[in-house]
């Protein structure tokens, strides 16, 4: 691939430089928010050599494949050395919902990969406790456990940054005011009770928290464009930063963190409700719906309710047993049509495909095949739906945030319930073989041009890791 073309083309098809709002990545997409979505020109979006699939709702997001990061460092630094002036006039009305979403997916996609890592790392070092290959109690199990616990208890200023990041206000200052929630002194003070100007501070533990840092962030904005249009510019450079820590940090620890930690509370509390009262059959009904919510890329507003139950509970019982019921599912469809499959040039992407479905990545199966067949999508759903229920009946729950898969099944390991991990096994492998048998023996390959012309093109052959789903 040309990355420098495709990046180009991709600029221009889009409505150039000037037309783009936000700018990043997961692991196999562009995720571009942009001033007017008039602007593109979806039919040229999607010749692109290189580009799979062009979805365009909340966020303009174009299906790359393995070849993303290189992609993405090409626009990010045309952008950079382009910049010029920005329309900064929406054209089109957006409406609060889709800019809301649109928030969330642009501050908590870019923390997944360190979420990910560290919780990896936590869950493979309960696996050696287990087996007696690492002790708990040992120095090293202790250094290697604070590095795998750092990105949550940390989550308020990576969260902090992310938000600062999106409403592109002064980082160091932002996270400056978010820190203090986390501050030693502060844990200590708030602890043994105190106020600030005779109104009491609410004793909450702010570490592993989201809301009150994402709305510490938002009121910091506004603080920061009054001080920065009021104050003189020879004294801007110690008096708004000043100012703002006196107005922000305080309204802070008196009304937005307590209301963020509500907020949080009150999400996690529905899931929890609808897992306890519907119990399998939510985790059912979630998992059949996946495919279609990858597809459009609206599994991400799950994130806040994901890596926030994982931080308050230490474990999640719905969204990542679903998402593993669903990512094998799209295997086992992929490897039937692989072992029927008798046309030679569709046999290595779905083989890849397959396999990078069993390593947390569903794009490439649900492109290159579940979407292309509707025998395929029947099959994934029945399988998701099936393992799910098996999931949730057996209350499988992820003590890490990752995305699910054969690469990443430690996320399911506890020391306090050994079998747990043993029952995701069994929920992925009923997910793999209801779809492969069902997919094998009601699906029939077409001599179809237009649709193996379509598979061909196809260019997800990557097999990365983790995904950032």
């Amino acid at each position: 691939m040309d990355y420098e073309k495709t990046g180009l083309d991709i600029l221009r098809f889009i409505g150039g430089v000037s037309n783009i709002e936000y700018l990043t990545h997961c692991s196999t997409r562009l995720r571009i928010n942009l001033y007017d979505n008039n602007n593109i020109d979806r039919e040229e979006l999607e010749k692109i050599p290189g580009v799979i699939a062009v979805i365009i709702n909340i966020q303009c997001q174009i299906v790359i494949g393995k070849e993303i990061v290189n992609v993405y460092n090409v626009i990010n630094n045309l952008l950079i050395a382009q910049k010029g002036p920005v329309n900064n006039t929406i054209k089109t009305k957006k409406r609060l919902g889709p800019l809301l979403i649109g928030f969330i997916i642009s501050v908590f996609q870019p923390i997944l990969p360190a979420i990910a890592g560290g919780g990896i790392l936590k869950s493979i070092l309960i696996i050696l406790d287990m087996l007696g290959w690492l002790k708990k109690g040992t120095p090293t199990y202790q250094v290697l456990d604070c590095i795998g616990s750092s990105p949550i208890y940390f989550l308020p200023i990576l969260v902090a940054i992310t938000t600062a990041v999106r409403l592109k206000v002064n980082v160091v200052i932002a996270v400056s005011c978010v820190s203090v929630l986390i501050l030693p002194e502060m844990i200590r003070i708030m602890t043994e009770g105190t106020s600030f100007l005779d109104f009491k501070l609410e004793n909450i533990q702010y570490a592993t928290q989201v809301f009150p840092a994402i709305l510490c962030v938002l009121f910091y904005s506004q603080t920061e464009k009054l001080f920065t249009r009021y104050v003189p510019t020879l004294l801007q450079s110690f008096l708004t930063p000043m100012l703002s820590f006196i107005v922000t940090v305080p309204i802070t620890l008196l009304i937005l963190g307590p209301m963020g930690y509500q907020l949080g509370v009150a999400i996690t509390t529905a899931m929890i409700w609808l897992h306890s009262h519907l119990g399998f059959i939510a985790t059912s009904m979630v998992a059949c719906t996946l495919p279609f919510l990858v597809a459009t890329g609206m599994h991400k507003p799950l994130l806040p309710y994901a890596i926030s139950t994982l931080a308050q509970h230490g474990k999640e019982t719905l969204y990542m047993p679903a998402s593993l019921a669903h990512n094998i599912a799209e295997a086992g469809a992929c490897f039937a049509v692989l072992v029927k499959s008798k046309n030679k040039s569709t046999k290595p992407i779905v083989f890849s495909a397959g396999i990078s479905a069993l390593c947390g990545i569903t794009e490439p199966a649900l492109y290159g095949v579940t979407f292309v067949n509707k025998v395929v999508l029947y099959a994934v759903i029945a399988g998701s739906a099936i393992g799910g229920s098996f999931l949730g009946y057996m209350s499988v729950s992820s003590f890490a945030s990752a995305s699910p898969s054969l690469v990443s099944i430690s996320i399911f390991a506890s020391s306090d319930f050994p079998k747990n991990i043993i029952y995701a096994l069994i929920g992925a492998s009923i997910s793999f073989s209801i779809t492969f048998l069902i997919t094998f023996i009601f699906w029939h390959e077409k001599n179809n041009e237009k649709q193996n012309k379509k598979i061909e093109n196809e260019k997800l052959t990557s097999t990365p890791f983790l995904s950032n789903k």
